[in-house]
């Protein structure tokens, strides 16, 4: 093979192996942009689970306080209902 006919040939490899290098780059891009397009998914759906427990952790905290409120409110008539009770069964019928 001559000169010439040698560089042209390298220069053909060469822009083959470009050629494939753009092929390989062009994919790896593809696969990226689809991994960031799952990734903001990813955050959308965490995103919307967190409201959805931040909502859930509101509700209960509500609920809490409003048990708190009716245990305020109930335990002392409890307690009164029970020494009732015990001065009935313990005093009253003794008489």
């Amino acid at each position: 093979m001559s000169g010439p006919q040698r560089v042209e040939q390298l220069l053909e490899e060469a822009n083959q192996l470009k050629r494939q290098s753009l092929a390989a780059q062009q994919e790896a891009l593809a696969l990226q942009k689809e991994a960031l397009a799952e990734q903001r998914q990813l955050v959308e759906q965490t995103r919307a689970n967190l409201d959805m427990a931040r909502g859930i952790n509101e509700r209960a905290a509500e609920i809490q306080r409003k048990a708190r409120r009716m245990l305020t409110l109930l335990l002392p008539v409890v307690v009164v209902l029970i020494a009732y009770v015990s001065w009935v069964l313990f005093f009253r019928l003794r008489y």
